[in-house]
């Protein structure tokens, strides 16, 4: 039986932490925005932009998205890591990175409501940086942030289009970014 990875744990990373929220607000019935985050349990890829990034399958069904399923993630360059499903719901999901991944820590995509009652796709992680290189680029050369940003904001556009059928460049997408400034124990907006 092979030994699985462990857990990259947000305080296993390097550098500050990072809490990163990508909002689209979909114009469309909760329900029908149920049915394309179930295409997506079925298929981390379909709204992925690939030649930035995909999923491998490495434990699991196929078809499904289970607890404790594991994931190659594949990102343009030498920058591979593995994540694993830590929860799932019928709106959400959620992923750790597991040793070796770029980052330490977890993103969670969900389906939510707000007050208004208009239905909201959303991705949020809250992660640091696996030890200084990646920090180096990430946070202080931004090339990894950048790359990070675009794929996510197509990610949420392809998700919206699945979702109302409507055309991607239709939709804004809401980018929150904050980091912890530990000397004062306080999150930032960055």
């Amino acid at each position: 039986m092979e030994k699985r990875k462990t857990p990259q744990d947000i305080t296993d990373g390097f550098g500050p932490m990072h809490h990163r929220i990508f909002r689209v607000t979909l114009p469309t019935s909760f329900r029908k925005a149920k049915l394309a985050l179930r295409e997506l349990k079925k298929d981390l890829n379909v709204f992925c932009p690939t030649l930035i990034a995909s999923f491998e399958k490495l434990s699991g069904e196929k078809d499904d998205l289970c607890v404790n399923d594991e994931f190659q993630v594949h990102i343009t360059g030498p920058w591979n890591g593995p994540v694993r499903v830590t929860d799932v719901t019928d709106v959400s999901f959620s992923l750790v990175t597991l040793k070796g991944h770029l980052e330490a820590g977890e993103i969670f995509f969900k389906l939510l409501q707000d007050s208004s009652g208009a239905t909201i796709f959303q991705i949020e992680s809250i992660a640091r940086s696996r030890d200084f290189l990646v920090d180096l680029m990430y946070d202080k050369i931004p090339i990894g942030k950048v790359a990070q940003s675009a794929m996510w904001v197509i990610f949420c556009k392809r998700f919206a289009k699945a979702a109302t059928g409507l055309p991607e460049d239709e939709f804004m997408i809401d980018i929150e970014t904050e980091r912890f400034d530990e000397d004062r124990g306080l999150w930032q907006r960055i």
